[in-house]
């Protein structure tokens, strides 16, 4: 992902609006490029702030920019688990059923 395109998607991974690809590519991108996590901090700081400002969010609900980008770290890792998971449930139940016929 190029930093136009990471650009793009600060508010919806802010938003938690973007899907599993996008997400690990985001991820990916605000690993390797400084510039563009310094300027997420800036919009992610701002955007909260506003929202605080409105009443949309308390300040219990509000966690750092760093929080915000090890949430999603931890949510791709649980994902994949449970994808992992999913495909060794499913070829044990082929196997199962290779060897009951």
């Amino acid at each position: 992902m190029e930093c136009r395109e990471v650009q793009k998607k600060y508010i919806p991974f802010i938003d938690d609006m973007l899907s599993v690809k996008d997400l690990e590519a985001f991820l990916a991108h605000m690993d390797a490029c400084p510039d563009c996590r310094e300027e997420y901090d800036v919009y992610y700081t701002m955007i909260m702030g506003v929202r605080y400002l409105d009443d949309n969010i308390k300040s219990t609900d509000w966690v750092s920019s760093d929080r915000k980008l090890e949430y999603a770290r931890q949510y791709l890792h649980k994902y994949r688990i449970r994808k992992l998971e999913k495909f060794i449930l499913f070829a044990a139940m082929c196997i199962g059923i290779v060897l009951f016929i």
